[in-house]
């Protein structure tokens, strides 16, 4: 998957814009972090990172994200 993939299906699910960032510094979100060979995805509060995974592909981590943002009923619109 794409972020383009990933993005056009976040709207079509109806999934809040602010509930993720895919740049690596969201806070109070699912956060995708690029980091030297691996893709982490992880949600941030309070600038704790919480329930990593680590992922070898950006499309392996974006699918897990948009499970994630699937599974939480609160990043609805």
């Amino acid at each position: 998957m794409t972020q383009d993939d990933f993005l056009k299906t976040i709207q079509v699910d109806g999934i809040r814009l602010d509930a993720f960032d895919l740049d690596g510094h969201g806070d109070e979100c699912y956060v995708v972090a690029h980091r030297e060979s691996r893709w982490d995805v992880y949600y941030s509060e309070r600038g704790f990172e919480t329930n990593a995974r680590h992922f070898s592909t950006e499309s392996a981590a974006l699918d897990y994200l948009l499970q994630a943002l699937r599974a939480d009923p609160s990043t609805k619109v």
